[in-house]
């Protein structure tokens, strides 16, 4: 594509300034990393949180890039087209949309946002998609286009990312899909000009206080989504009627809005339900109308993630019997309390419950279905919102018969005091709590205690497979640990 042409797409160009001559320079790909470009790349220098794209100009240059966009002003020493823009992130978001040939306008995407449940919904609405036809689905887990799946390494990719899975989901006969949409994807514009016609918010709560300042930044972020001058596909939103921040985001629309909950004059609203050891069965007035749903999700806080997934699908224009069929297909998901099968007396659950409200929800469920003690394994992430932690600390000991606390990723802190600070939550005179740094003694600590009808939640990790640890991403599965421990037994 020529960069001429794929600047006169833009629709900022007359806040670009552009330094060099570009009618003859031909764009094949787009590059935010260094180390990934290729041949007449357009290469986008960000200033990250982490490093500096500046830095290593050079080396995208010497690597085949024909052109550079960047906030900063031209650097005369480097023999490229230079593109100064306002937003180097927007700019690329707008750049990834023309260069793809602008595939959300062509697929049906339902966005999920919210602190907890947007992994489930997803994997619910996917679930209910495919049934219909080819769907692709992107999110914490990884990328499923067709059959052909990609572990994630974050969220919600960098735009250049979304924009070619997309593209490819369109080749290969997607014709609707999901996406987890995640608070720093929004205010990085990951996906700005990506057109959702359906948007789901499932909830608020703490979390990611080191990226967002507080609750009301946390919650804007979210807003973004559901404003058609970021998300101009925007045709509906759907909201949590239970969940005071989804209140608030039904009054602020600009577009039809529904609700899913609990709570009298929902347009989706829970009659009555049946938990058992095999799943869920849901009686809804959905959308003016009686519907029934059976599900072979655990806990009743997947009621909602059910809700949320059936009546983004029923908006997407999608069958009743589909949905019921897609809501019923679905067994589990990956690192969402998924049960551990070693033959054991007692249950071995992995959750990815990383916030309060999560490690509550899965500590709850695990009460309800345990025949004897539940034992809590957890801890909390290095870098990130420390002012969780003690809050972790007080839910695990108030809903756990007994809790090892130890690291989970610790990234560049210390797993001694991000464990201290976990404790200093727990009420004081508080004895059913161990610490044990080491995550894998932890694990096999609570593995040696358990009894017959006891049930071990390790929570934290979920369907992670490492630990960061000093910079480093190193091998750590739970679920081989457990089956290690076990056929050495």
């Amino acid at each position: 594509m020529l960069l001429q042409n794929l600047l006169s797409e833009i629709p900022t160009n007359r806040q670009v300034r552009v330094t060099g001559d570009v009618t003859d320079v031909n764009i094949s790909s787009l590059a935010y990393d260094s180390r990934k470009v290729k041949r007449n790349s357009l290469f986008f220098a960000i200033e990250g949180l982490v490093t500096d794209g500046h830095l290593f100009l050079e080396e995208a240059l010497a690597r085949g890039a024909v052109a550079v966009a960047s906030e900063r002003e031209v650097d005369p020493h480097l023999a490229a087209v230079w593109i100064q823009v306002p937003s180097v992130r927007r700019f690329m978001a707008r750049c990834a949309n023309e260069f793809f040939g602008n595939p959300s306008r062509k697929l049906r995407l339902v966005g999920v946002t919210g602190t907890n449940g947007k992994t489930t919904t997803c994997y619910l609405i996917h679930s209910i998609l495919n049934q219909a036809s080819s769907a692709l689905r992107m999110g914490t887990i990884d990328t499923m286009v067709g059959d052909q799946r990609t572990p994630a390494t974050m969220t919600t990719p960098e735009a250049p990312d979304i924009q070619k899975a997309l593209n490819l989901g369109l080749e290969q006969g997607c014709a609707h899909g999901t996406i987890e949409v995640s608070s720093h994807a929004l205010h990085l514009q990951r996906v700005f000009g990506c057109h959702f016609p359906v948007a789901v918010f499932t909830n608020l709560s703490q979390d990611h206080l080191d990226f967002h300042k507080d609750l009301e930044e946390y919650f804007r972020a979210k807003l973004l989504l559901f404003q058609r001058g970021y998300n101009p596909g925007l045709r509906y939103i759907l909201t949590n009627a239970d969940d005071a921040y989804g209140r608030r985001l039904a009054r602020l629309s600009e577009v039809p809005s529904f609700s899913y909950g609990t709570s009298k004059g929902s347009d989706i609203c829970l009659i009555n339900h049946r938990a058992t050891h095999q799943g869920l069965e849901l009686t809804l007035a959905f959308f003016g109308r009686t519907f029934t749903l059976q599900s072979q999700l655990l806990g009743t806080h997947n009621l909602y993630n059910i809700m949320a997934a059936a009546a983004a699908c029923n908006l997407s224009g999608i069958p009743d019997d589909t949905i019921q069929a897609g809501i019923r297909s679905l067994r589990s998901v990956p690192g969402r309390f998924e049960r551990i099968h070693v033959g054991s007396p007692f249950t071995v659950i992995l959750d990815f419950a990383h916030t309060p409200d999560a490690l509550e929800n899965a500590l709850n469920l695990a009460q309800e279905i345990s025949q004897n003690r539940v034992i809590c394994v957890f801890g909390c992430g290095g870098d990130r919102d420390r002012s969780k932690r003690p809050l972790m600390g007080k839910v695990a000991t108030e809903k756990s018969d007994m809790v090892i606390i130890t690291s989970d990723n610790p990234r560049s802190e210390d797993p001694e005091s991000i464990i201290k600070q976990i404790e200093q939550g727990i009420p004081s005179g508080t004895s059913n709590f161990e610490s044990l740094p080491d995550r894998k003694k932890a694990i096999l600590r609570a593995l040696a205690v358990a009894d017959e009808g006891d049930l071990i939640l390790l929570a934290g990790k979920g369907h992670e497979t490492y630990q960061e640890v000093d910079g480093q991403r190193i091998h750590f599965d739970e679920r081989e640990i457990i089956k290690e421990a076990f056929c050495f037994n």
